[in-house]
């Protein structure tokens, strides 16, 4: 047996015993998970009845040791890391390396139960082997890194000419973003309503900092970005991305909204007016499976150039979660909810 932290129900879990997985299928990989974060698409699944079913168990990003394996790629003791998606490798689309965008795709902690157990089986191609230079609790922040990068691979940044970024949203998505930005060299100017995000972006690297909720400062930086990048996906960031945005300027949408948008047509047609270019980012995968964002990610903690630790707003472990899942409920906690599960190092 082992403990799971099980979602019954729309915001009801329970901490209770289940049965341990065991080996099966050839390549399969038995994990002891150590770490998992809560994503900000956690929060609907918990909250707001879109679970995909009854009962489950949330969350996709987790690092583990290998327990048992039969993969010859993996052995007991190996750290790992995981990648929750599970395409169709025959799609159309993932024969293009879009794998995210294929159809009847899996998803590790959605379609099916995720981090918030002891144990879980993994096959062996949704497995990053992690070097010994990194601990576990960096390695479960490799997924959400992944993000933006994929993000910035779909921009075509580096082949861009951006003397100035904008980062709107210092959510945990946003503050590893500006610590990618900053590593890559370029000037960052980080938007939030929250003054605690803007300090910590400042920590972080961002070269100034705006709070959208103080209007002046907000319009004396329209017009200056060569790179706007959206994390958030709260509704008032869309009002303001073509408005930041310079002439021929970039958007990158990685945020995803929850609400319906009205956006007067002054801000829409800026697009036009500014020749801008705007592109949305889906997930974080390219070909070859499951792709570079994710060696260069692991290559990124190895060179210490992301930090985790400021990002984590809240640490439980697996039994005492249930404890701060009101708090989570009513937006009390302001960042990473990070939960030991079996722990290690």
């Amino acid at each position: 047996m082992m403990k799971a932290a099980v979602l019954v129900e729309n915001n009801k879990i329970e901490i209770q015993d289940i049965d341990k997985p065991i080996l099966k299928n050839k390549g399969d990989v038995l994990v002891r998970v150590a770490y998992t974060g809560i994503c900000g698409s956690d929060y609907v699944r918990f909250f707001e009845n879109q679970a995909k079913f009854y009962p489950i168990i949330l969350t996709h990003e987790f690092s583990g040791i290998v327990e048992a394996s039969n993969s010859a790629n993996y052995r007991a003791g190996d750290k790992v890391a995981i990648i929750p998606l599970k395409p169709d490798f025959e799609d159309e689309q993932s024969k293009k390396g879009n794998y995210s965008l294929s159809e009847n795709y899996g998803f590790i902690g959605s379609r099916e139960n995720g981090g918030l157990q002891e144990y879980t089986v993994i096959p062996e191609e949704n497995l990053v082997p992690i070097p010994e230079n990194i601990d576990l609790r960096t390695a479960a922040f490799i997924e959400p890194l992944t993000v933006s990068l994929h993000g910035f691979k779909v921009a075509g940044l580096k082949d861009l000419m951006v003397k100035k970024a904008a980062l709107i949203g210092m959510g945990s998505i946003g503050l590893l973003a500006l610590q990618v930005l900053v590593s890559y060299g370029y000037d960052v100017t980080a938007f939030d309503i929250s003054d605690d995000k803007l300090a910590l972006s400042r920590q972080l690297g961002a070269k100034a900092i705006v709070n959208t909720r103080n209007k002046e400062e907000l319009e004396a930086a329209y017009n200056q970005f060569d790179f706007v990048i959206e994390t958030s996906g709260a509704n008032q960031s869309y009002y303001i991305v073509n408005k930041l945005a310079a002439k021929k300027g970039n958007i990158l949408y990685i945020g995803t909204p929850h609400k319906d948008l009205t956006i007067d047509f002054q801000t829409f047609e800026l697009i036009n007016r500014k020749e801008l270019t705007a592109r949305g980012s889906w997930m974080n995968y390219s070909a070859p499976w499951p792709g570079e964002e994710w060696t260069e990610a692991v290559e990124l903690f190895q060179k210490e150039a992301i930090k985790i630790n400021p990002l984590i707003a809240a640490e439980v472990s697996l039994e005492t979660f249930p404890e701060i899942f009101a708090d989570y409920r009513e937006h009390k906690i302001d960042g990473k909810i990070f939960i030991t599960v079996k722990g290690g190092n």
